[in-house]
């Protein structure tokens, strides 16, 4: 007879974790996973305060690890004006303005999720966005979050006029006859122009919705996330849940470097970070945004935009300016998360990482970029050598709506058909995660693991975008997609000792799905559905009707 008894039983379930799929019942005691076994031996750990639950055949996971979301701001996005599924100039302007009219108490409307195509080359105007909301302040960002569109108002507030110059790594788009804004900013860097002038919300706002956003990262099997971009009042509301014990999920949070502040900014994040660390909070990432977007011409490239002879995009930091602060971030022992979309910005990215090791020695820094849209074949074997994670977003991995109009125009077709290669990097050794990105993307974005395995599985979108395959040679297997959601995820935020594998010993961070994807086809990965998930051994999300 066994000297303990499980206190949870899961069992007759499929059981799969790194590799190995087995069919027999999970065993949890407290916060731990205390042993995996057969049917035939899991009764033998049920005593009578044993609590079984029969999942009827299906799959136990470890619980998913997304290595790149925006869950602060996301999670406040989700009560603002939302455009997603839209596509015209009209159905947008009528959003927004029935939003704008049901929200007459608040200060200003705040939207997201606009798609490049709708406008023309300099995007969106300040005048359309007049006649949905003339009195408030406005700003509606891009549906990848690198654009924003801006009324009159909010323009106003911001002080940016035709004398405003347009900072380092951004643009004001301008109006070519008489050189005033035009209303769409693009980048961070010009963004925050606007973005600083409006009002703020309140703490309390910011907590509640952080602590809500736990219950809808619990319903899609996530026990880990990386918030990739954090302001010191965010950090302030996670620490507050943290401290409550109402964080249901590990977060690793990452300071926003700005470029003109250089190595100037990595006291106060030493400060921060030892400030706020907290059980499940842990700050000690620095992100960086190397460069911008594709689709807005501002992806930092080793060849010219095919649209626009002699541009190939700029990097919002100086090649010794983003040297500078990655060495003192480093020798601060901050892992550094950089975005980098353009292959010219993937080569600055990675010669930054090498130059601080070079000066500060090597150490177990797991820096990250992320996003990588376009990497020259020389910079693939790199990721191995310097130990940077290569962090992608799966979900992008199809031909959407806008990639004939768009990319084929902006990079022409041999670049536009060479994106994402995740099999090559793997295959050069490197140690691959991923992320949704969410809430930001392309005309689907989806927070669901799920529907990032299978597309990273078929190179083909879900439902209605699946007619055609992107790129099937860089498709890679179901059982690489899990490791690099759940293990490699778990790396990346240095967890794998506790999370991200089911292991005797383990944190219990596990999801339970109602099917075996395992014996499904390709495209029907993201009709499983979670339909339990347990962080640290406590049962944090079931589906309504499962028993």
């Amino acid at each position: 007879m066994p000297e303990k008894y499980a206190d949870t039983s899961l069992a007759n379930a499929y059981i799969y974790s790194r590799g190995k799929l087995i069919k027999g019942s999970l065993l949890v005691i407290g916060k731990r996973i205390f042993h995996i076994t057969d049917e035939k031996q899991g009764g033998l750990f049920c005593g009578p305060g044993t609590r079984v639950v029969d999942l009827k055949g299906g799959l136990i996971l470890p619980g998913f690890h997304d290595a790149h979301m925006h869950s602060s701001f996301g999670s406040l996005f989700r009560k603002d004006c939302d455009l997603a599924g839209l596509d015209s100039e009209k159905d947008y302007l009528k959003a927004i303005k029935l939003y704008a009219d049901s929200h007459r108490d608040k200060s200003c409307i705040r939207g997201s999720g606009w798609n490049y195509a709708a406008f023309g080359q300099r995007g969106p105007g300040k005048s359309l966005l007049d006649t949905a909301v003339p009195d408030l302040p406005a700003m509606i960002t891009a549906a990848d979050g690198h654009a924003a569109w801006v009324n009159s108002r909010a323009l106003e507030l911001a002080g940016i006029n035709k004398n405003t110059p347009s900072p380092a790594g951004g643009i004001i788009e301008r109006d070519p006859n008489t050189g005033e804004p035009s209303g769409t900013l693009r980048e961070l860097s010009a963004i925050k122009l606007a973005l600083d002038a409006l009002p703020s919300p309140p703490p309390d706002e910011v907590a509640h919705e952080a602590a809500g956003f736990m219950q809808l990262l619990a319903a899609n099997g996530i026990c880990g996330i990386h918030d990739a971009a954090l302001t010191p009042d965010v950090s302030e509301s996670y620490s507050q849940l943290d401290a409550k014990g109402l964080l249901t999920s590990f977060v690793r949070g990452a300071f926003l470097c700005e470029p003109r502040s250089g190595k100037a900014q990595v006291l106060e994040f030493i400060t921060l970070r030892d400030k706020f660390a907290g059980k499940h909070f842990s700050p000690r990432t620095a992100k960086i945004f190397l460069d911008g977007v594709v689709e807005g011409h501002t992806a930092f490239l080793l060849e010219p935009y095919c649209d626009l002879p002699g541009v190939r995009g700029e990097p919002a930091w100086t090649k010794a300016g983003l040297e500078e602060t990655v060495a003192a971030l480093d020798s601060a022992g901050f892992q550094i998360h950089i975005h980098a979309i353009g292959d010219a910005a993937v080569r600055m990215a990675l010669d930054a990482f090498e130059s601080a090791a070079k000066i500060n020695g090597p150490r177990d820094s797991r820096h990250i970029i992320a996003h990588l849209e376009l990497v020259h074949e020389a910079e693939m074997p790199r990721f191995r050598e310097l130990g940077v994670i290569a962090n992608f977003q799966p979900v992008w991995f199809y031909l959407d709506t806008f990639a004939d109009s768009l990319l084929v125009r902006h990079l022409g077709k041999k670049r536009a058909g060479s994106r994402f290669k995740i099999r090559s990097l793997l295959e050069a050794g490197a140690v691959v995660t991923c992320g949704s990105d969410w809430p930001v993307g392309g005309d689907f974005i989806s927070l669901n693991p799920l529907d990032s395995i299978q597309i990273g599985v078929t190179r083909r979108g879900t439902g209605p975008r699946s007619a055609k395959t992107y790129m099937p040679e860089q498709s890679v297997t179901l059982r690489t997609m899990m490791d690099c959601w759940t293990f490699n995820g778990a790396y990346a935020d240095f967890r794998e000792k506790e999370s991200g594998s089911l292991e005797d010993g383990k944190l219990a961070n596990l999801a339970v799905l109602d099917k075996n994807i395992f014996d499904l086809p390709a495209d029907e990965i993201h009709r499983a559905q979670v339909k339990l998930t347990m962080f640290e051994g406590k049962i944090i999300f079931r589906k309504s009707g499962a028993k």
